[in-house]
């Protein structure tokens, strides 16, 4: 999911970045604990029946799917902001806060779509100075077209501008 916020010049603003998120997470404590009421009431009757082994496992089953789904929402809390200012080109990702921040000088900085990427999905890649950083590398290809269109046009207000 891309959100584009730039300002009245075209070249100045914030790019937020985010990957597509399959359920958010109150969905997943609703799934989970509807799935753990229909396991504990089938494991109950087949405790009442006799068959006493069923509840250990049934529990195990149920920690283990709350723990993909965990990790599969972690794995989709991740985004880029790609802040673009008169003189600079910003880049903080992380997961809920900025781990990691990337500046890059305008003028020198240059953007890179590789089409060779996986599932040919386009490849987006700022570079400057001999440093190269990806952009956008868990998007799907519909919104990489997005992004890359977005930046192009970003990048021609400012070239305007420079003019």
């Amino acid at each position: 999911m891309i959100t584009p916020v730039l300002n009245i010049d075209g070249f100045t603003g914030h790019i937020l970045i985010e990957p597509n998120r399959p359920i958010s997470w109150q969905d997943n404590v609703r799934f989970i604990k509807a799935f753990s009421l229909i396991s504990l009431i089938i494991a109950s009757v087949a405790m009442y029946q006799g068959f006493i082994l069923v509840m250990p496992f049934s529990g195990i089953e149920v920690i283990f799917v709350s723990v993909c789904l965990y990790l599969v929402y972690k794995h989709y809390s991740i985004c880029q902001i790609i802040y673009f200012t008169n003189n600079s080109i910003i880049i903080e990702s992380g997961d809920n806060i900025a781990n990691q921040r990337i500046e890059y000088q305008r003028y020198w900085s240059k953007f890179h779509v590789d089409n060779k990427g996986i599932y040919n999905i386009p490849k987006l890649s700022i570079s400057s100075k001999g440093k190269t950083t990806e952009i956008g590398s868990f998007l799907s290809y519909k919104d990489k077209l997005t992004l890359i269109k977005i930046i192009k046009e970003i990048t021609l207000s400012f070239q305007i501008q420079v003019q």
